[in-house]
């Protein structure tokens, strides 16, 4: 039976986990004094480190940021976008970000000889509007390890119909996304405290209060070194293109049944995305990718083993797209 008196506290860590990753919220530690979340800049190494990704964004921006062009380079980071295109010779190029990263990039702009070239703005990009109106290029690496939890379509979407001039380009901007079963490495498995097999100690009794539980205890975030295998071929449970879809259009609810291809352990279902720039451009973030250093999130399931031939199924709410903590699954 489930303890009432628990029910409070668990209402609140709920709420918690929520409000981390609320747009409000995330607006409000916007508008604070950078000081007081951040004294230093800490670059994120990942992204520089996946060759296959900067190499994607470099080519990219060769081909499509053009001399005399306005571009915006959204959540710029350590510059690295605003870089590369520095020496495409845009007319304007801004690099906008409201954390201490922006001192990193300046202080290799300044290195590189380009300070003069790039307009360095701390700012959130939803506020910022440049004397000249409009862009032509929005540049963007707004991605996080569930895809959608940086603010990605959200973000870029407002920014595509405030500023972005007919015909402008969102680099990258379609997206395929990929919900996978993967059996993970033994070593990195991960149950359920329910399903601990511990000497002395049973807390299966703690499954009757799952409902009640913090939603982040349900999602984990693994790379690629700790998946054996999919379960299934992966295929895009859903794509979407940010210069033309509209908010309304996004799921909010999938369903779909698979083919075991290769028996296993189903631990969870892994949630990655393959970026494209266009028909020839693009990067991934499969976890069957070599070298890929970018985490990813795990839906954690009750494990169970599934034999070739089987069907699996899976149905997803994703009530608030961008909060991974409302998500809700079950599998059969």
């Amino acid at each position: 039976m489930v303890n009432l008196l628990d029910l409070p506290r668990q209402a609140l860590f709920d709420l918690q986990a929520r409000l981390r990753n609320h747009p409000v919220v995330n607006t409000l530690r916007h508008v604070l004094p950078d000081s007081l979340t951040l004294s230093s800049p800490a670059p994120h190494d990942p992204t520089l480190a996946d060759p296959a990704r900067v190499e994607a964004y470099r080519s990219a921006i060769g081909r499509y940021v053009r001399p005399g062009q306005v571009v915006m380079d959204v959540g710029t980071g350590t510059g690295l976008r605003a870089l590369l295109a520095a020496h495409r010779g845009p007319r304007r190029l801004y690099a906008v970000d409201p954390s201490r990263h922006l001192d990193t990039a300046r202080w290799v702009a300044r290195r590189h000889g380009l300070s003069d070239v790039i307009a360095f703005v701390r700012e959130d990009s939803r506020r910022f509007t440049p004397p000249e109106k409009k862009v032509d290029v929005l540049l963007h690496e707004q991605l996080g390890p569930a895809l959608f939890d940086a603010g990605l379509v959200s973000r870029l979407v407002g920014l595509r119909e405030r500023l972005l001039r007919t015909g402008g380009r969102i680099l990258p901007h379609r997206f395929e996304v990929f919900i996978e079963p993967v059996q993970l490495r033994d070593e990195a498995c991960l149950p359920f405290i329910w399903s601990q097999r511990l000497p002395s100690v049973d807390f299966s009794c703690l499954q009757t209060l799952r409902e009640a539980m913090n939603p982040s205890y349900f999602t984990r975030l693994i790379r690629s070194y700790e998946v054996a295998h999919l379960l299934c071929e992966p295929e895009p449970a859903f794509t979407f293109d940010l210069e033309t879809v509209k908010l309304g259009e996004m799921p909010r609810s999938l369903r779909f049944t698979r083919t075991v291809r290769r028996a296993g352990r189903l631990d969870g279902f892994c949630v990655f995305y393959r970026a494209s720039f266009d028909e020839e451009m693009s990067f991934s973030a499969s976890p069957l990718r070599e070298n890929n250093p970018m985490p990813m999130m795990l839906l954690r399931v009750d494990s169970r083993a599934f034999s070739l031939g089987d069907a699996l199924s899976l149905d997803l709410e994703m009530p608030e797209l961008e909060d991974v903590t409302s998500w809700r699954w079950r599998f059969d």
